[in-house]
């Protein structure tokens, strides 16, 4: 009798956890409250990995597409506040179904950012 050698199927590796940083950086996105945007780099900084911004681009664009993960990705833009071509017009039209004023130049959309927004889940202490 031949012993078998155990071989990864395509459904075990698909069924790994996802890395520490990718659970942040959803966390951090599930935090944003409707209506707000947020940029790359602020969702780095609550995610705990400040100046990470590009890899919190590399998270977004490859979410997984699964009904049970809402994730609600349209709300990250980047620093200045324009959308991604790619999805820009899906994005703004969520955006816009939230109540946040999107200006559109040409096939450039454009939202404001918060210079300092609130992290999602902290209190934020005033300047005296």
């Amino acid at each position: 009798m031949a012993l078998r050698a155990k071989t990864k199927t395509p459904k075990a590796e698909a069924k790994k956890p996802p890395l520490p940083f990718s659970k942040a950086v959803w966390k951090a996105v599930r935090a944003i409250p409707r209506g707000q945007v947020r940029s790359y780099a602020q969702v780095a900084l609550y995610a705990g990995r400040p100046g990470a911004a590009r890899g919190v681009g590399r998270e977004m664009a490859t979410l997984p597409q699964q009904p049970g993960l809402p994730l609600p990705w349209w709300r990250v833009t980047r620093s200045d506040g324009t959308l991604a071509p790619q999805v820009a017009q899906e994005q703004a039209g969520r955006l816009r179904a939230e109540g946040v004023e999107v200006t559109q130049r040409g096939d450039t959309f454009r939202v404001k950012v918060p210079r300092e927004a609130p992290a999602p889940g902290l209190a934020t202490k005033r300047k005296r």
